[in-house]
């Protein structure tokens, strides 16, 4: 299927009043809902100019590279969102040690479920900023691309709005390693900043374990993020057994630089294989030969 990527190109929303203020960077901004809304409604009009049926839609893929051109967001229901999501969050849980509950609720409340004109335009699915505990901590996959917009925070219970720079990746998966990379590798000090986090069982107690280590300035973090695990019973991710559900296409597992495509349905990562390209599962194994 072949769409008009200019047909699906967001738009953006009206610039809101900039309150200059100096404030110490948190990581977490929150989802800038009306621009969301506005981009929604250009993209479903878009779809169905270019005669795009929602039962294809949902079938599409999880490309590597760009949200916007592979998931559609903007025709899934919120359901459908937060288990692509929690099928992703379970396999970087096999490596981080960091639950994927936990980690798909704050995908899913920091991207307004891969909406956000950040996620949709930078691949930066948790509000990651460019600066970062000073970015000495190992394993991040950041290459170094800036993307600048408005965003608001929280200080004194007052909600101000500043312009900040965050961090833009070339996938939702570089995204989400980067993400994991920094809350087990971050520092206040000779300390880790989230220490306790990796291997930490209950959800709730590591959320805690983020917000106290700074992450979000939001008062009520912990209990956004406990809610979404809640509503989408997020904690079936967290088992990481079966981790199938996502097929990616590459010229070898061990080779992820040429990965083209990774994929909810199997049949149609078979049918986006070329040849000198295989198909594999979330664990590795080849099930595809294309």
């Amino acid at each position: 299927m072949i769409i008009n990527k200019k047909l699906l190109a967001g738009i953006l929303g009206a610039f809101m009043t900039i309150v200059t203020i100096t404030v110490p960077m948190d990581v977490y901004a929150a989802a800038d809902d009306n621009s969301q809304k506005e981009r929604m409604e250009a993209r479903i009009k878009a779809r169905d100019e270019a005669g795009v049926e929602v039962g294809e839609v949902a079938n599409t893929t999880v490309q590597a590279g760009t949200i916007a051109a592979s998931l559609h967001v903007e025709v899934l229901s919120e359901e459908q969102k937060a288990a692509i999501i929690g099928k992703i969050c379970q396999q970087d849980t096999q490596t981080s040690g960091i639950l994927a509950s936990v980690t798909a609720a704050q995908c899913i409340l920091e991207s307004g479920y891969l909406g956000t004109s950040l996620a949709q335009e930078a691949n930066n699915c948790f509000g990651m900023k460019a600066t970062l505990s000073g970015n000495e901590w190992e394993g991040s996959t950041w290459k170094g691309e800036i993307y600048t917009k408005q965003t608001w925070e929280e200080y004194g219970g007052q909600s101000v709005t500043i312009m900040a720079d965050f961090r833009k990746y070339d996938s939702i998966e570089e995204s989400l390693a980067d993400h994991s990379a920094y809350l087990l590798g971050a520092k206040n000090g000779e300390s880790l900043r989230y220490a306790g986090l990796k291997g930490e069982k209950n959800y709730r107690t590591a959320i805690q374990i983020i917000k106290d280590g700074g992450y979000a300035t939001d008062s009520r973090y912990v209990d956004k993020i406990c809610s979404i695990i809640e509503k989408y019973n997020l904690t079936q991710y967290d088992q990481t057994e079966d981790v199938g559900g996502i097929y990616r296409v590459r010229k070898a597992w061990s080779n992820k630089d040429s990965q083209t495509g990774a994929y909810i349905d199997l049949e149609t990562a078979k049918r986006e294989c070329k040849e000198g390209y295989n198909v594999y599962d979330g664990v590795g194994n080849l099930v595809y030969e294309g």
